[in-house]
């Protein structure tokens, strides 16, 4: 007999299907889905073309030299030096890691404190185990801006896991690496494990992640994805870093091969392609600035400017989704975050980001 709770629970999404007919006058801008609108498929398909794998066998050596590209990597284009093939470890998306991470370190009733508003599906993860999550709040008179400080404030011995999404998913607001140190440090007194969710990671600065961190604290965990910046989410491929005691016991528990070495061997090769990396931070870099120079200040929350997802709030409209819908720009439902309500919407900026801002100054 199945559960009473598994019955009434719910998965906290943030995509909906909003039913409404577009208005056909209007071309479809769709600013929903994390993809990367800047990175061509042709760019994809050259790397598919030259990926190779042996289809009758499990995916073992290709991880091992994915481990390697990816120490290469971080070592080539960043101020890490100390990353070794045993801090790191593999899984199906960040999600597929989360829901790894949550099976042998959350438990019922296990206390779990993030901020909001933030991804909800991993909030959906902490639940599913029973545990209670509990969150600091971003203050909307603040414009939603994540203050360290509060949120070191609420750390204490209860919790067993600290979950902070940096870039920020809805506000694409960055959180710096000094800080999420001393939120390390503070959770290390009372022996908490601290997440840092880095899915949109590879769009800010490299040295800005805590993966710069992991050689320094045993109680960090950061999680990376193939699917945002690098164009990949239908190979699903997540990697989290961490010390390399953790990575031991996470393989223990982790489903094996949680994507194909093909897949793996088409992320190797766009890994070593990092001129095509910096090419695109500095589209969205640009891109950005021509959209906050068009729409007033008030109708965005706290951001920056080199990640490609911001939240817009506008206060004229019951429903903003909707109202952006009907100019056939399709973005993210924000009521469906914690501490947000319909007066807002989730965009990623799409290729076409000319267009957004001409609808955008018509919405706003």
């Amino acid at each position: 007999m199945i559960d009473k709770f598994y019955k009434e629970f719910s998965i906290r999404d943030y995509i909906e299907n909003e039913g409404m007919i577009l208005d056909k006058t209007y071309k479809i801008i769709d600013c929903s889905l994390g993809t990367n609108p800047f990175l061509d498929e042709e760019f994809i398909r050259r790397h598919m073309k030259q990926a190779s794998c042996i289809i009758n066998e499990y995916p073992i050596n290709e991880y091992d030299k994915l481990k390697d590209t990816l120490i290469k990597f971080w070592k080539e284009n960043s101020d890490v030096n100390r990353l070794y093939g045993n801090n790191i470890s593999f899984g199906s998306g960040t999600m597929g890691i989360m829901r790894n991470l949550c099976q042998f370190i959350i438990k019922e009733n296990s206390f779990v404190l993030g901020y909001s508003p933030q991804f909800p599906r991993f909030i959906s993860e902490f639940e599913l185990k029973k545990a209670v999550y509990e969150y600091y709040s971003l203050d909307e008179r603040n414009n939603y801006q994540f203050i360290a400080k509060d949120f070191i404030d609420k750390i204490n011995s209860k919790y067993e896991m600290l979950y902070i999404d940096n870039p920020n998913n809805p506000t694409g607001q960055i959180i710096s690496v000094k800080d999420i140190e001393e939120i390390v440090k503070k959770a290390k007194k009372f022996n908490i494990i601290v997440v840092v969710d880095e899915a949109y990671g590879e769009y800010m600065s490299l040295n800005n992640s805590a993966i710069t961190l992991v050689n320094k604290y045993d109680n960090i965990i950061i999680l990376r994805s193939a699917s945002k910046f690098f164009g990949l989410p239908n190979h699903r491929i997540g990697y989290l870093i961490a010390d390399k005691e953790f990575i031991k016991v996470y393989d223990k528990i982790a489903m094996p091969f949680p994507f194909s070495d093909l897949s793996c061997n088409i992320f190797i090769n766009i890994l070593q392609d990092y001129n095509k990396i910096k090419d695109i931070k500095k589209i969205v870099i640009d891109a950005n600035k021509k959209i906050f120079n068009n729409i007033d200040k008030n109708n965005y929350l706290h951001t920056n400017i080199e990640t490609p997802i911001f939240t817009l709030k506008s206060d004229k409209y019951e429903n903003l989704t909707n109202e952006l819908l009907k100019k056939g720009i399709i973005t993210e439902t924000a009521s469906n975050f914690i501490n947000l309500d319909n007066r807002y919407a989730r965009i990623r900026i799409p290729k076409d980001y000319e267009n957004l801002i001409k609808i955008l100054k018509q919405v706003l």
